[in-house]
């Protein structure tokens, strides 16, 4: 049987449609599943030939729906609302769109179901929270048992990540620790882990505090990778277009630091967030460091675009913070190439 375990703001959660400030119906494009695309080719519903004619290929011969000029999806109407669903419910949604913005973390033996940050309601509910981050069991299935020879990692090592990852959520948590010193604490427990890991010690880590606060983000190369991604949302292009042609300062940051203690429960619960969803996915290449790196590069960025648009307008609240977050999210969380391209980054500044 497989378990599955969730968060109560997954199960409340219901999509604002129309009134989605910043609606998945406009400039995604959206990898259409084999079941559905075989529906959609014997479609008989009176919308059948307008879909059929939306279908295309893109470059990695993917089925996808064909975006209008604006990027909006050709099912996506006046009143923005998605016609399809009108039609039919949702039987003529694809997989992704029925999902959206749940994200099923699928390993075999149980799966971890969260919203994704780049749904705007999914943000807020994530960032303004106020129980513990912990997911609780939901139930479990039916499907058949897969015996232990046959699971593509080791049930151990599974163990230890969800071990250490329980460790660090409670250390992001602790209120009584101020969330910069508990970065730094996670981050040396991490690169500890990380030996371990790497056999380079024998001795498995502990969260220890320390005065020391390395310089553990590769800024300049961050900012450079930034300056030469492709985005998807014209505001966020611009914002990193501003901050390119007038930088943000150390003064900037130490400003917005000011402000943001009144924020630091949504920061721990971004943090918490990322933690959770990308943690386990080390099982995969075993470089936990990475996991941690990004998590530390998204806050970076977050706090560089915060300090910008404090500077800019003199105006900063919990709804810009929820934005940015979001839109970080849809920008390089949920963009491959994106995502590849800061991996890369970080793995590559981390060998020199």
């Amino acid at each position: 049987p497989m378990l599955h375990y969730t968060f109560p703001y997954v199960e409340d959660f219901q999509c604002l449609a129309g009134a989605c400030p910043d609606s998945c119906c406009k400039g995604w494009e959206v990898v259409i599943d084999e079941p559905t695309l075989q529906t959609y080719r014997q479609c008989s519903n009176p919308i059948g030939d307008r879909i059929r004619n939306a279908l295309t290929q893109n470059n990695d011969q993917e089925w996808i729906f064909q975006n209008q000029k604006n990027g909006n999806c050709p099912f996506w109407n006046a009143q923005k609302l998605c016609d399809l669903q009108l039609q039919a419910d949702d039987t003529l949604l694809c997989d992704t769109c029925r999902i959206f913005p749940r994200i099923p973390q699928n390993y075999t033996i149980f799966t971890e179901h969260v919203l994704s940050l780049a749904c705007p309601e999914a943000a807020k509910r994530v960032l303004m929270q106020k129980e513990p981050f912990q997911a609780i069991f939901s139930y479990q299935d039916d499907s058949p048992a897969v015996p232990k020879t046959e699971l593509p990692y080791s049930l151990e090592w599974m163990a230890c990540l969800r071990e250490t990852r329980i460790i660090l959520l409670q250390l992001l948590q602790d209120t009584s620790i101020p969330l910069a010193d508990a970065l730094c604490y996670g981050l040396h427990y991490v690169q500890q882990l990380q030996d371990w890991i790497e056999e380079k010690t024998d001795t498995f880590p502990q969260i220890q505090s320390t005065a020391a606060k390395p310089d553990f983000l590769y800024r300049e190369a961050i900012l450079h990778m930034y300056n030469n991604m492709e985005w998807m949302t014209p505001e966020w292009a611009d914002w990193i277009q501003q901050i390119h042609l007038h930088p943000v300062t150390q003064t900037d940051l130490q400003a917005f630091q000011v402000i943001a203690d009144d924020l630091l429960p949504a920061f721990r619960n971004f943090c918490s967030y990322y933690l959770y969803l990308y943690w386990l996915q080390a099982i995969d290449h075993g470089n936990v460091l990475l996991q941690y790196q990004k998590l530390l590069a998204a806050l970076y960025e977050i706090a560089i675009i915060s300090a910008w648009k404090l500077r800019e307008t003199n105006f900063y609240t919990l709804s810009d913070c929820i934005q940015i977050v979001q839109l970080y999210a849809k920008e390089v969380m949920h963009d491959a190439e994106n995502l590849e391209k800061l991996e890369i980054t970080l793995v590559e500044n981390g060998q020199q």
